[in-house]
């Protein structure tokens, strides 16, 4: 097996044992809402937003370089 694949593996163990510890639901308050909602809803909601954070500050931080650049030419 390659590196990718028993990696792969690993991550979805884990991912499935976190899965089953966090099923109780918790109260969530949010600016002006309340609601109930399972710890691991909120932990996939965390992760996408933090993966997407991560995706678009690098192409920010990279655009602002550029226009730098062309700015001291």
């Amino acid at each position: 097996m390659s590196f990718k694949s028993v990696t792969l593996l690993i991550l979805i163990g884990l991912f499935i044992i976190v899965s089953i510890q966090n099923v109780e639901k918790i109260p969530l308050h949010f600016l002006f809402w309340s609601m109930d909602i399972s710890k691991l809803l909120l932990l996939l909601i965390t992760l996408i937003i933090g993966i997407l954070v991560g995706l678009i500050i690098p192409g920010i931080w990279r655009k602002s370089k550029e226009e730098k650049k062309i700015e001291v030419k």
